[in-house]
């Protein structure tokens, strides 16, 4: 593609050679030419943030003078600039797609890295993946959640700590990512409404950090005061 574009360089700076020769007909061919050219540029949508300025800038301004010049009869200059504006068209498509095609290559790069990163993360943030399967959980006490020993009253249930924060996040990072992930929660507490309150904190933790909440199924149930965090459907790789 490098290639291309030296032999579109080349090519305009010939044109000059043919000064004087030039008819109407073959100025208007070549005006022509050039917004076509200029109109596939603009055509594509999938390089809109890739196209290099200077080129498409050069591809216009060249256009609007080589329409210039076939209105004043000047062909010659007409044809030389719309050359120029066609060959910049296409040196302009040339650089967008090679740089779209680098950024897609980092883009994978970086995504391979961080499914490469998925179980590490969760396993720091207290879940554990089950065999080699998609299935990752763990259980928090209250301890882990709260930083308290024993269950609060009901309308007393504390704020997650930090650490309680940072491990929901870093678990919603890997939901908000992989679509396809399946949350549920188990709660247990002294009362059905401990159970709730245990379950809310951890399930809205994680819609504070952009999970839908309607990703998250939710149970409660009476029994030892924690909660069970598992995602189904991770990806690793």
């Amino acid at each position: 593609m490098k290639k291309l574009i030296q032999v579109m360089l080349v090519a305009a700076t010939l044109s000059p050679a043919f000064a004087g020769v030039i008819k109407e007909s073959q100025a208007k061919r070549e005006v022509d030419d050039a917004i076509q050219a200029l109109a596939a540029m603009d055509a594509r949508q999938d390089l809109a943030t890739f196209l290099p300025q200077k080129e498409a800038y050069s591809a216009r301004t060249y256009r609007n003078k080589a329409s210039n010049f076939l209105s004043d009869s000047e062909y010659d200059k007409a044809s030389f600039y719309a050359i120029l504006s066609t060959n910049y068209s296409k040196i302009s498509v040339a650089k967008g797609l090679l740089a779209k095609a680098e950024h897609d290559k980092l883009a994978a790069l970086a995504e391979g890295r961080a499914m490469e990163m998925v179980a590490p993360l969760l396993k720091s943030a207290g879940l554990k993946q089950k065999g080699s399967s998609g299935v990752f959980a763990g259980t928090y006490d209250l301890k882990a959640l709260y930083g308290i020993k024993r269950a609060p009253k009901v309308d007393e249930v504390p704020a997650l700590t930090d650490d309680a924060k940072k491990n929901v996040a870093d678990i919603s990072g890997v939901v908000v990512a992989q679509k396809d992930v399946k949350v549920t929660i188990v709660a247990k507490g002294k009362t059905e409404d401990h159970a709730a309150k245990y379950a809310d904190s951890v399930k809205f933790g994680m819609v504070d950090k952009g999970v839908d909440a309607a990703r998250i199924n939710v149970t409660t149930k009476k029994g030892r005061d924690g909660v069970e965090v598992t995602l189904d459907g991770v990806k690793t790789r």
